[in-house]
């Protein structure tokens, strides 16, 4: 029987760059930006089957702890709350969540998602999710790579290598490249990258041994806030966190080229942040969209 996966989404974002649709008291991923549904009551959604998925764990901000239990009330969900007592980015949060899970068993499958994103073929997003186990299972940190329709600016991309043994439509990376011009990314197109979704799959053994080389100080304060948190059952990992540096630097997750040994799984035009510019505005009918934010391009709907 195969292994569980453990999906982790983040939800702490204050989702600035949406402004002013999505504000600190209630970011994006709480806005029913293109459908019934926040983007997060989605993400949970397709993360639901339980003989694929195990209980989600959210990763999100103190402030927004009852908007999360609303939401999932909203959905008939459930799923743990692990509490940030502030905001340290992306890595401290996953090290957060591959120790809560690692505590259960060494190496529990974990898959990181952000709570933003728009799926429009959920069943395919979940065929990616298996395709990109097996390989997990073998010690790769698994990123998502979507085929790109258009020579985007706002996207890191991948260059995928050489196929891996025994995994099927999952290559090894070649390259991460950050975010390039219009030009150069019609050449990245033409020469086969792919979209970098940076979202993951991978052992949370696997994850906290790099991320203890990538970060030592980090690892050390998300492991000692986890421990306590977890010995007095507190949902909050307090004090230590505030050990934890905030990074700037692109891979404050260690998911680029900080990895020893990272993995890509292809997944088609069918997943797309919710910026930049906001991608889900690609699925609104034309009749439906106004214009939603200063920064935003598109024409968009909104409730």
């Amino acid at each position: 029987m195969a292994k569980l996966i453990h999906p982790v989404i983040l939800c702490g974002g204050a989702g600035t760059r949406l402004w002013p649709a999505s504000r600190d008291s209630r970011p994006k991923q709480f806005l029913k930006l293109i459908g019934p549904l926040s983007t997060l009551q989605e993400t949970i959604k397709r993360v639901s089957d339980p003989a694929v998925f195990a209980k989600p764990v959210i990763i999100t901000n103190y402030d927004y702890r009852f908007l999360v239990r609303e939401q999932l009330e909203e959905i008939g969900a459930d799923a743990k709350i692990v509490l940030e007592p502030m905001r340290r980015d992306s890595g401290p949060a996953v090290a957060a969540a591959a120790n809560i899970l690692a505590a259960e068993a060494n190496d529990a499958l974990v898959l990181v998602l952000a709570a933003d994103h728009v799926v429009t073929a959920p069943d395919r997003f979940v065929e990616a999710c298996k395709t990109a186990r097996a390989a997990a299972e073998k010690g790769r940190i698994v990123t998502f790579g979507c085929v790109p329709d258009r020579p985007a600016t706002g996207y890191g991309y991948i260059k995928p290598g050489a196929a891996l043994d025994g995994a099927k439509d999952v290559s090894e990376v070649e390259k991460f490249v950050e975010k390039p011009d219009e030009k150069t990314a019609a050449g990245y197109i033409a020469d086969g990258y792919l979209w970098n979704s940076g979202n993951f799959l991978f052992a949370a053994d696997t994850f906290l041994g790099e991320y203890a080389a990538f970060e030592p100080e980090s690892a050390k304060a998300t492991h000692a806030a986890v421990k306590n948190a977890l010995a007095s059952h507190n949902a909050t990992p307090e004090t230590p966190m505030r050990r934890c540096c905030r990074c700037n630097r692109k891979c404050a997750l260690p998911g680029h080229e900080a990895i020893d040994r990272p993995g890509v799984a292809r997944s088609q035009r069918h997943w797309l942040p919710a910026w930049p510019p906001f991608a889900g505005c690609a699925y609104i009918p034309l009749r439906q969209r106004r214009p939603c934010c200063q920064r935003c391009r598109w024409p968009c709907a909104w409730v």
